[in-house]
């Protein structure tokens, strides 16, 4: 859910990000809170609590749009930030040119983190370490402080497993090297802390010990998906959209039965194909599209079940491989057109051809 736009840069909230806002603010307001002294109604202390709740997001929104300014400031595209149940996410295009621009992009959050976390403990000390507004500040100074050393975790991809990475990028000068050392004891750290959390959970607080569970296998499967994002980068630096394209089946007219398209596409092992109509592209038809057929029939023609040309996110030749991957994502589908100028098909992105690619790079 998008809630707004700072610095030109699209904020996004994942439902998941409401149940933890929730909890952060019940465990605020709750008895045995960190504002259970402050000497209020229970009223009051869900106010204070909740608005507690806001600036500690708002501090974890800080610290992604510190990654975002300086990732722009070195040139780097930035789409959204994405709040969400373990924090925030920016995501940030186009690849780092250098180990020390990767390093500082990820060391500039946490450094963010802790700045807040001395502002904060000003403030606390300024309203009262024992007041309301003073206890919250102080919880808000404890949280950005847990936040910054939690993030510095040489664990692949935090904050400190991207610093890590560039460290070791910079020793080496082998950035595929890095990947795969930084990788591998960002997983072996998330090992531990799901074995910890399991050993918590029999010994000292279940639900403790089910939280280092969560992060633990949250910072398994990120790794992995960083990993594999950061190979596939490699294995497409330099390339256009057309050079990492596979050959298209050839292209269904728009009076094309359904039937025969669908014969056509399995002979072909595509999932789909383009439909040109006067030499140029109208629609895209895939086989998910063609499997409808049981409602309308048979023969029914490819251009009433096709996605029109229009609606069809589609680069051109020469964009840039790494854009192409990025507009592939956003559509949802499983392959992307390359349309030139003259509106003809050159060929299809497709998320096989891209695993391929990233195999034969390996």
């Amino acid at each position: 859910m998008r809630v707004g736009r700072i610095f030109g840069i699209d904020i996004y909230i994942d439902p998941s990000w409401l149940f933890i806002f929730v909890l952060v603010a019940w465990m605020l307001s709750s008895d045995v809170g960190p504002l259970r002294s402050a000497g209020l109604s229970a009223g009051d202390r869900w106010a204070l609590g909740i608005l507690t709740a806001l600036l500690f997001f708002a501090s974890v929104l800080a610290h992604e749009l510190a990654h975002s300014v300086v990732a722009r400031m070195r040139g780097l595209p930035v789409t959204r930030i994405t709040l969400f149940i373990f924090g925030g996410i920016s995501q940030i295009g186009g690849d780092f040119d250098s180990a020390s621009g990767e390093g500082w992009i990820a060391f500039v959050g946490p450094l963010m983190s802790l700045v807040l976390a001395g502002v904060f403990y000003l403030i606390a000390q300024a309203l009262g370490a024992h007041s309301a507004m003073g206890l919250a500040a102080g919880y808000l100074a404890w949280a950005n402080g847990v936040l910054a050393i939690f993030n510095l975790v040489p664990a692949y991809p935090l904050d400190g497993g991207k610093v890590l990475h560039s460290l070791i990028w910079r020793a080496t000068g082998d950035r595929r090297r890095a990947t795969r050392v930084a990788v591998a004891i960002g997983q072996t750290i998330a090992l531990l802390m799901i074995a910890l959390g399991i050993f918590m959970s029999f010994t000292v607080s279940f639900f403790s010990g089910l939280w280092f569970v969560l992060i633990g296998w949250f910072l398994l499967q990120a790794g992995r998906a960083e990993a594999y994002q950061s190979e596939l980068g490699m294995a497409l630096h330099g390339l256009t959209a057309s050079s990492i394209a596979v050959a298209p089946p050839p292209p269904f007219s728009p009076d094309t039965s359904a039937r025969a398209a669908t014969e056509a596409l399995l002979r072909s092992g595509q999932r789909a194909a383009a439909v040109v109509a006067d030499g140029r592209f109208a629609g895209i038809v895939t086989l998910t599209d063609l499997a409808r057929v049981h409602a309308s029939g048979p023969d029914t023609p490819v251009s009433a079940l096709m996605t029109p040309a229009d609606k069809v996110k589609s680069v051109a030749p020469a964009s840039d491989s790494m854009q192409a991957l990025s507009v592939l994502a956003q559509s949802g589908y499983h392959q992307l057109p390359v349309v030139d100028g003259t509106g003809a098909v050159v060929g299809f992105i497709t998320r096989e051809g891209l695993l391929q690619r990233l195999a034969l790079a390996r």
